[in-house]
């Protein structure tokens, strides 16, 4: 006996009410599978190629002038590099400080531009290298900045290390929309770019000394 089931109209109607859940999931595998893929076969520049600057504080709005800054810092200070990048933090939950941590453990970033409490803890666990050698050698430039603030006491190290550079000393950085009169600037010792980092920094330092006209920070 030959058993005849036509597709009609109504069979194609109660097949989507009971069973449109499934496509929704195949779609969403789907998304997901080539999301998996992407992220697992797309290059990456390695970490000696790679400079990244991790701003905590600012929304990627404000985040936006200093992308570009980088993208032609890449070109004229750092050319060798295949990727100087600008990264932001909001800092506005404990996820963003959850993430902020896991980032700078696993290594990730290069110069690290946080507010003073976070900058003091992570300081303190030795995520941070010390300054004091590319200050001697000349690639940092600290001439009338005070640095009391970014001496913290490293318990590795057993002693008061200098972990950072106040932004405060570098009031040019507002035209490119990034205000911060308390954070600290500081080298991750994992990032594995370090003289690279320090010579960006170096630059910040040099090109960012003078302070915008009719700024809008506090004197």
């Amino acid at each position: 006996m030959k058993i005849s089931m036509p597709i009609t109209k109504k069979r194609i109607q109660t097949h989507w009410h009971y069973a449109w859940w499934q496509y929704v999931l195949l779609v969403v595998v789907a998304i997901a599978g080539w999301s998996l893929m992407h992220t697992v076969t797309h290059y990456r520049s390695p970490a000696h190629l790679t400079v990244e600057w991790v701003f905590g504080g600012v929304t990627l709005d404000q985040g936006k002038m200093a992308e570009e800054l980088m993208e032609e810092l890449n070109q004229e200070l750092l050319p060798e590099m295949e990727e100087v990048r600008f990264l932001h933090l909001l800092l506005d939950d404990q996820y963003s400080a959850m993430q902020l941590t896991t980032w700078a453990f696993a290594g990730e970033g290069d110069i690290y531009t946080l507010p003073t409490s976070y900058f003091q803890n992570l300081a303190a666990s030795g995520a941070y290298a010390d300054l004091q050698p590319y200050i001697d050698d000349g690639t940092l430039n600290v001439e009338g900045i005070d640095l009391s603030g970014g001496y913290v006491n490293v318990e590795a190290a057993g002693r008061s290390v200098l972990c950072g550079i106040p932004v405060s000393a570098v009031p040019g950085l507002e035209r490119y929309g990034l205000l911060s009169s308390d954070s600290y600037f500081s080298l991750l010792i994992t990032g594995g770019n370090l003289d690279n980092s320090a010579k960006l920094l170096g630059w910040i330092l040099d090109n960012c000394r003078e302070p915008v006209e009719n700024s809008i920070l506090a004197p």
